[in-house]
């Protein structure tokens, strides 16, 4: 207790801010600007280095893309020319009966519609429910084809 009332007395004695013997700033700023340039420079050499490596990453990239792009396209083009590729996937069971026919190609059409639709707007969840709708439909249709008269 002894000591702290006597670092409390001189602490009043002061009665003010103390200087010190010299200006510390100068020397401080001069150190700081010593160490900071030698930094700098291989910093902004890595940079454009990074830089650099990054472009020629972006244009092989891009290159690759385009030569497969063209590549399906020749593909979709000699594929399309050689056959015929369905609509939907139930073009193939096509029933007998020519009423129970001309029903199931406005539902292959309408299923074709749907798709190319949900293929512009993928996060439309209604049109999902309007396709799983349109394909239960066939599916039905389908199953009554044997005995319809």
């Amino acid at each position: 207790m002894n000591n702290e009332f006597q670092w409390r007395s001189e602490m009043r004695k002061l009665d003010g801010a103390v200087e010190p013997a010299r200006d510390l700033w100068p020397d401080l700023a001069a150190r700081i600007g010593a160490q900071r340039m030698p930094r700098r420079m291989p910093r902004i050499g890595f940079a454009i280095a990074a830089t650099a490596m990054l472009a020629c990453g972006a244009g092989l990239i891009a290159q690759r893309l385009q030569s497969r792009a063209q590549s399906v396209v020749a593909l979709t083009q000699q594929a399309s020319a050689d056959t015929v590729v369905p609509r939907t996937p139930l073009d193939w069971a096509t029933p007998a009966n020519p009423a129970l026919a001309a029903a199931a190609e406005d539902l292959d059409g309408a299923s074709a519609q749907l798709q190319q639709a949900l293929e512009q707007q993928p996060d439309a969840v209604f049109l999902v429910g309007m396709l799983n709708r349109t394909n239960g439909q066939r599916m039905r249709l389908l199953q009554q084809a044997p005995y319809a008269g």
